[in-house]
């Protein structure tokens, strides 16, 4: 429930959730010290923990079209007005290249892309995951789609298994990130996976299952109802998408365990449009603040409350990914930190790991970025 509360940050983590009363007498006695204080008055605003996104194509992602059809590299100041603070850089179709970190921002990485073999940065999924701390898991691998290269039942088995051997190791989730398509399979080979190995399935983390007609999202319900993870991919408002909405709505008045879902962006990657023929008929690109947008729908249009909504992109996907220090507002938690008009929901501040990323007037840009945009 939300509580009034003074956010005291120090070092790039949470110091003190303390009680306002107590606020002034705390900054008096650290005056003495000598140390730089900097109150920010955001009262009567909503303060919340910063936004996850466990799908960004952090270095652009599609190619659909040949390679001039690419997707930009991400901006560090969409990221940071789409109230983001942490992100999980992922490739897509183009399987080749990556780039992780953003000045102010905490980032992770998913290793291969939508084929098998995967694109690993050691040689295999299990060094990736023991040698390299970024990495989570593997992902995003493709099935019942195109755009796959229709892995075996076999293949997906000795995978899963080295991500939750690896996992074990490196004291990491371990998982297997699988982008989902609308051909008619769906995730039958999952299912077979999960019937006749012992395989758990929590290292099966399947996305995009909200936008993909409504098959595959009967096969989200079973799958959280079997005790899965699902990631549902935030709706373009530029494509007058509602499905996620409607969704999160429909699983809400079914009380489906929500802690079982997170909501990402597919930021940067590309949203490619087929007709019935295969033919590629349109072409636009994913957004990073379409995760706060669906915060935003689901408050003010949909009357939930605030810490119901924001649980898909704060607490949940730390929790699922073991993200530590991440996801909430507590006590030696890193200071990642979103303050949010309580009107409209609009952001104005973002402080990431104790950074300042954005005020009301100003948002920080990358080396490279248009200050004026």
């Amino acid at each position: 429930m939300p509580q009034r509360k003074d956010v005291v940050i120090a070092g790039g983590k949470i110091l003190s959730m303390m009680e306002p009363s107590k606020t002034a007498a705390f900054i008096n006695s650290m005056r003495d010290s000598q140390l730089t204080i900097l109150p920010i008055s955001v009262q009567d605003q909503i303060v919340m923990p910063g936004l996850i996104d466990v799908h960004v194509h952090a270095i652009g992602g599609g190619g659909e079209q040949g390679p001039y059809s690419r997707t930009p590299e991400s901006r560090l100041s969409q990221l940071i007005r789409g109230g983001l603070t942490t992100i999980v850089g992922i490739l897509g179709t183009d399987g080749i290249t990556r780039s992780l970190e953003h000045d102010g921002l905490s980032t992770w990485m998913w290793t291969g892309s939508y084929r098998i073999p995967i694109v690993t940065l050691t040689g295999s999924l299990e060094k990736d995951l023991l040698f390299i701390d970024k990495v989570l898991g593997a992902g995003e691998l493709a099935l019942s789609d195109h755009r796959s290269s229709w892995p075996s039942k076999s293949e997906l088995e000795q995978l899963l298994s080295d991500a939750r051997v690896a996992g074990m190791l490196s004291g990491k989730p371990g998982v297997i990130h699988f982008h989902m398509g609308s051909a008619p399979t769906k995730i039958d080979l999952l299912w077979q996976i999960l019937k006749e190995t012992v395989i758990p399935i929590q290292h099966m983390y399947l996305t995009h299952v909200s936008s993909r007609g409504d098959a595959l999202i009967e096969e989200a319900r079973k799958w959280i109802k079997a005790g899965g993870m699902c990631d549902f991919t935030a709706d373009a408002e530029t494509l007058n998408e509602t499905e996620t909405i409607n969704t999160l709505n429909k699983f809400r008045a079914e009380n489906l365990p929500l802690k079982q879902i997170t909501v990402s962006s597919d930021a940067y990657g590309s949203l490619p449009e087929y007709d019935s023929s295969g033919r590629l008929v349109s072409y636009s690109m994913g957004l990073p603040d379409v995760t706060l947008k669906t915060i935003q729908n689901l408050v003010l249009k949909y009357s939930w409350p605030i810490e119901e909504a924001i649980q898909f992109s704060t607490s949940n996907p730390a929790t699922y990914l073991n993200l530590k220090g991440k996801g909430f507002l507590a006590e030696g938690y890193d200071a990642d930190v979103l303050v949010l008009n309580q009107t409209d929901l609009t952001p104005l501040y973002v402080i990431g790991r104790g950074q300042i990323l954005k005020t009301p007037t100003w948002v920080k840009h990358d080396m490279f970025e248009d200050i004026n945009e």
